[in-house]
């Protein structure tokens, strides 16, 4: 097996999808030690090949074989109940320690039963799953077997999933070293309301971003509990919530409700390049969007890849101060704030032209490359 395995490898495969396993095809103690051994076996082929870029997911694993590989949640039902149960699957995997988790996109069996509006849906929510993955095939395929409308949706998610690599990747590495995972039940981060006791339908997506997923047929809006705290419409980036309320957000078939928590940093952009190789001058670029709190300091552990480097935003008297480590990747810092009367970067004035200030958006676009100490006066966070 090890020798086909490398087979494999010397084609240039740099991944595994380690199906089955599970389903009587051996004795229970034997089925056990498979669980650990196959990914296993599979890491450390590819780990020789290419180091740690390599990638395994597992449908069969158990506690020592979370070292070796990511796992999905198996066969689910092309239903709403499918969805429903994939995201309680979502939360319960992080609970026991597998935070690198994902669902088939729109369910595994029956894919006749499909239908866009189900398809659609799961698409927002696996974008907002450590692991997104979409299977081809039959009532499966968007492009073939579905419209325009559909297409724009999975493009749009996609997207976004990608986008969001550097704050996934960050909070990750925080779970390998915390157990906290990424895709987080509310009642971890409140363990005080009781609310979230039984809680299935949202969760915190890292520490700042709360997703609503709308798991039922028919639906334009729904019912989304916020947290404690002060919160901000992620969708439109303008509408403020207290916390502690219940509030309808609208979810339009192409809308994921999102709410971001005052304070919140969280980096996105293009930082790996994958099997891009449409683009001859691809390089990567990271977008830091800030959403500052009234009186609060903001920190937010970015890794590199190789390290842990520190954002900061600090509110201070007549504006705010950023300070950024050396991320590795440039890009733009994009502040959500009002009435700036003045940008510094590493204590240079900065002229009109050298940064941005969008005033029907509110929010303001800085370059920076690698360390970048910041100072926006006269600025107040949208809170």
């Amino acid at each position: 097996m090890e020798r086909k395995a490398q087979r494999i490898v010397r084609l240039g495969v740099r991944g595994y999808k380690i199906d089955r396993g599970e389903e009587n095809e051996m004795p229970d103690a034997v089925q056990n030690q498979f669980a650990v051994l196959f990914p296993k076996l599979s890491a450390e082929g590819l780990s020789a090949a290419y180091g740690n870029d390599y990638f395994i997911f597992t449908r069969n694993v158990n506690d020592l074989s979370r070292k070796f590989t990511a796992v999905w949640n198996g066969d689910s039902w092309p239903t709403f109940g499918g969805l429903q149960t994939s995201i309680k699957n979502g939360l319960r995997a992080g609970l026991i320690n597998f935070p690198m988790w994902g669902s088939d996109t729109g369910g595994y069996f029956a894919p006749s039963h499909n239908t866009k509006e189900l398809l659609a849906r799961w698409l927002e929510f696996s974008s907002f799953s450590p692991m997104m993955e979409v299977i081809l095939g039959p009532k499966r395929t968007v492009w073939y077997d579905y419209d325009d409308e559909l297409i724009r949706i999975a493009q749009t998610f996609t997207r976004i999933h990608h986008d969001l690599i550097p704050y996934t990747r960050s909070y990750m590495y925080e779970s390998t070293r915390t157990g906290m995972p990424i895709m987080r039940a509310l009642v971890l981060a409140y363990p005080d309301d009781d609310r979230f006791s039984d809680l299935w339908d949202e969760y915190l997506y890292g520490a700042d971003i709360l997703v609503a997923p709308v798991a039922t047929a028919a639906a334009k809006d729904r019912k989304v509990y916020l947290p404690a705290g002060r919160w901000i419409d992620y969708n439109d980036k303008r509408t403020v919530h207290d916390g502690r309320s219940t509030i309808t957000a609208t979810a339009a078939l192409d809308q994921l409700p999102l709410f971001v928590r005052e304070g919140a940093i969280i980096p996105r952009g293009d930082i790996v390049k994958l099997n891009n190789n449409w683009d001859s001058n691809w390089k990567p670029v990271l977008r830091i969007e800030i959403f500052p709190a009234r009186d609060k300091e903001s920190e937010f552990r970015y890794f590199t890849g190789n390290a842990t480097r520190i954002i900061k935003a600090t509110p201070k008297d007549g504006g705010l101060a950023i300070t950024l480590d050396d991320l590795g990747v440039n890009g733009s810092v994009e502040v959500y704030c009002r009435k700036v009367t003045e940008v510094r970067r590493n204590h240079s004035i900065l002229r009109a032209g050298e940064y941005h200030y969008d005033a029907e958006h509110q929010k303001l676009s800085i370059p920076f490359q690698g360390a970048a100490s910041l100072e926006i006066n006269g600025a107040e966070g949208l809170f």
